[in-house]
């Protein structure tokens, strides 16, 4: 008789529609874990892959950009850029014109009125004057 109320015990408890809620949702939670750990973690392989992604295409534009600047540095128009401005050589019938704006920047431009560069700070300067070691102390402590 104790066996079979120790027994109908059990068989009431297991069987109790609360007891089977609550297990069910225990294996749930307990099933849904490794699914959002594995969620998370493709979450974030995704968003480094676009990170990736991003990255890949600002280097084909740096790359783009670079083969446009070396086409230009091998090109005959670099060429001649290069020969006004430095060594100021100029076209037959050409005059040469350097304007000096209020900020200090130089503009080169050819007779036709057409600007070759606009470079800051293109000003040629006189090279300083080397002081002696004595008037570079004065300088120093008294200015």
């Amino acid at each position: 008789m104790i066996n079979r109320r120790k027994n109908n015990y059990f068989k009431k408890i297991f069987f109790n529609q609360k007891f089977l809620t609550l297990l069910g949702l225990i294996v749930i939670i307990l099933i849904s874990f490794p699914f959002a750990k594995n969620a998370l973690k493709q979450y974030r392989v995704n968003r480094e892959i676009n990170e990736f992604k991003k990255e890949i295409i600002n280097l084909q534009n740096k790359n783009a950009d670079l083969k446009n600047f070396v086409s230009y540095l091998e090109s005959d128009q670099f060429a001649e850029e290069q020969a006004r401005l430095n060594l100021g050589l100029k076209k037959p019938g050409e005059e040469l014109t350097v304007i000096k704006t209020a900020a200090g920047n130089a503009s080169v431009s050819t007779s036709s009125g057409a600007t070759i560069f606009n470079i800051p700070g293109y000003e040629k300067t006189k090279p300083e004057v080397k002081k002696s070691n004595p008037r570079k102390w004065l300088n120093y402590f008294f200015k």
